[in-house]
């Protein structure tokens, strides 16, 4: 249910002003006419100064120059010159603006031309490319789910989507041609039931606009009748793409700053200024950028939900003057399983869908799935695929796929269901690199095509073998249900797709080291539903926490412990003087299973393993007190 509309119409275009005047006080955006199908600078002028008498956002209405023809006839006129035509007619009408104390916040075309780039994606994108130059904050108006917003969409513009209060659509949601008997819809109750139909969602056609033709001689009272059936319905006017942020508490200390969920570059661009102008920030720990979203992990204990909330409205964020992309190149053998089957869902030749591919380039939204994955946008419409119906149970590391319309590579190997249409030796995620992570989000991303022969070679992720030296060994005999080697973490590489693992359970955790004067943060091993068995090499303590217990126990050079099962809870930490060694991966000793990463090399405990403990710490171990029912819950020593 939509909740919020944009009112517009297209004004400015009569010598007599008629009836804009009488319009304004119900619409919230107003397209003003440029001097090409209709208008000049003096109505232009004018225009402008009612628009922003009665605070209604100007947009330029740009069209062919065919002012005996209304604009509603097409033109062959070069691609160049069509562009340069458009601008022309925008920067008109933002030097008048300015000169009012005004600007121009968006761009809707005109008539024929409107309807010549509805369904022309190529020549779109050229002409959402140069409106883009002369202001990336413009606002694309356009027919609704059209090749023409999807191309402002992919070059850099917030795609405001279309519908026609009087005019009737086709079954398939086109406008029918104003040359069919019925075109224009006069009568009031069919319009309102039209727009019913439309913000309910019963014909799935995205509404973020309504407009109301300004010529048509009943546009004044319908556009008062619609504001007062908006009102009625709870429906804010106001103009679209005023991207605003929602707030919502996910736990105590993590925030999620939300705009409205698109997939394009205009919300991204907000949604990197916001992550910018935080990171570095007091209180602020992690910022994980999504799509449209903002995660922002904070301590509550130097700012609060609230105040960070006002700091981020407080904020005033360009996007424009973000910094540069970085521009990544990917070499690609496209030699993928799924390559015919893509080329043929889109009626295209394997060669087109390779050049195809790697024509554009492409935005790093966000990094997921997996550490190093990337969700690439910009992929042309004519190769997006839908997901494979039954997906791979392994998909190899370098694979390049298509699902939908985006595009990615797949960092290791790992379960998916996108089209795999090649395969690049690239290394995109090196755990012990000092830069693990190949993408960033903001990235620019570019496939460049290259025979098998020419491919780079992909060098297998090192492993930082770096321990301390133990002669301490435990000897796995019973390795449990799922136990692995788990520390603190390793936060602050969420927004690069990996978590930060760690113990579930923190404060048990803690307290299996601290029952053994360890550093708070000493690898342990969490062991979930049923517990290990082990043989000792030497002399040592063991301490064991779980919701219930939290036990020391002394142990011999060749004795085994066997604990009793878990009475209460599902997940039990067990802690050894020193902590457990295994090699440090970036920052942590954590286990993280979908990435092979960590711990174990990266995997759970198995039988006959051979864990090596670190040297005993030199902190006072803390005094255990056990009531009597906690003494029946000691291990049995074999």
């Amino acid at each position: 249910m939509v909740r919020a509309i944009d009112l517009n119409a297209d004004l400015g275009e009569l010598e007599n002003g008629l009836p804009d005047a009488a319009i304004m006080p119900f619409i919230s955006s107003a397209n003003i006419a440029c001097g090409a199908h209709a208008g000049n600078p003096v109505i232009m002028r004018r225009t402008v100064r009612l628009a922003k008498k009665h605070k209604v956002e100007i947009g330029a209405h740009p069209g062919y120059p065919d002012s005996e023809n209304f604009g509603r006839i097409s033109m062959a006129i070069p691609l160049d010159q069509l562009c340069a035509l458009i601008c022309e007619q925008i920067r008109l009408l933002k030097t008048i603006a300015e000169e009012e104390g005004a600007s121009v916040r968006h761009v809707k075309l005109h008539g024929a031309l409107y309807n010549d780039l509805t369904e022309d994606y190529a020549r779109s994108l050229a002409v959402c490319r140069a409106v883009y130059e002369i202001d990336p904050e413009l606002r694309f108006v356009g027919f609704s789910g059209s090749d023409c917003l999807r191309a402002a969409e992919d070059a850099g513009l917030f795609a405001v989507h279309e519908i026609f209060a009087d005019r009737a659509y086709t079954d398939e949601g086109k406008l029918k041609p104003r040359s069919e008997p019925g075109a224009v819809l006069h009568d009031e109750a069919e319009c309102l039931a039209q727009i019913e139909r439309f913000i309910n969602g019963a014909q799935k056609i995205a509404v973020d606009s309504v407009c109301v033709h300004g010529d048509n001689p009943s546009a004044v009272r319908f556009a008062a009748h619609l504001r007062s059936y908006f009102k009625r319905r709870q429906i804010e006017v106001r103009p679209a793409g005023k991207l605003r942020f929602i707030f919502s508490p996910l736990g105590e200390k993590s925030l999620l700053a939300q705009l409205p969920p698109r997939i394009c570059k205009s919300t991204h661009r907000k949604i990197r200024s916001l992550q910018i102008a935080l990171n570095g920030s007091p209180g602020i720990r992690e910022l994980v950028p999504c799509y449209s979203e903002l995660k922002i992990d904070f301590d509550p204990s130097v700012i609060s939900f609230g105040e960070l909330c006002a700091r981020i409205e407080s904020l005033e964020l360009v996007p424009a003057k973000m910094p540069r992309p970085r521009r990544i190149e990917i070499p690609v053998i496209y030699d993928g399983a799924d390559l015919k089957r893509v080329a043929e869902y889109n009626g295209l030749t394997e060669a087109e869908v390779i050049r195809l591919h790697s024509e554009p380039a492409y935005l790093v939204y966000m990094l997921g799935f997996a550490p190093g994955f990337a969700y690439l946008g910009g992929l042309n419409p004519k190769l997006a695929t839908p997901r494979l119906n039954t997906p791979r149970i392994s998909v190899p590391a370098g694979a390049v796929g298509i699902a939908g319309n985006q595009t990615g590579i797949y960092p290791n190997e790992s379960p998916g269901g996108w089209n795999l249409i090649g395969r690049t030796t690239l290394n995109l995620f090196d755990p012990v690199s000092e830069n693990p992570f190949l993408f960033e989000p903001g990235d620019e991303v570019r496939f460049v095509p290259v025979e098998t022969g020419r491919a780079v070679s992909m060098k297998p992720p090192r492993t930082d073998h770096r321990s301390v030296p133990t002669p301490n060994a435990v000897k796995i005999i019973e390795p449990g249900m799922f136990t692995t080697v788990q520390d603190a973490g390793r936060p602050g590489f969420q927004r690069y797709g990996l978590p930060p693992s760690g113990a579930m359970d923190l404060p048990s955790f803690r307290k299996a080291n601290e029952l053994l004067g360890n550093e708070p943060d000493c690898a342990v091993l969490e062991a979930t539903g049923t517990l290990p068995v082990f043989e000792f090499s030497h002399s040592t303590r063991v301490s064991l926490v779980s919701v219930n217990r939290a036990e020391v126990f002394s142990v011999k050079a060749g004795e085994q412990l066997r604990f009793k099962p878990l009475t209460e809870g599902y997940r039990a930490y067990i802690g050894f003087p020193g902590g457990i060694d295994v090699p440090v991966v970036m920052g942590s000793r954590s286990t993280y299973l979908p990435a092979r990463l960590g711990g174990l090399e990266g995997r759970v405990l198995k039988a006959v393993d051979l864990l090596k403990v670190g040297q005993a710490s030199r902190l006072p171990p803390k005094e255990l007190r056990l009531n009597d029912d906690k003494r029946d819950a000691c291990p049995t020593l074999i």
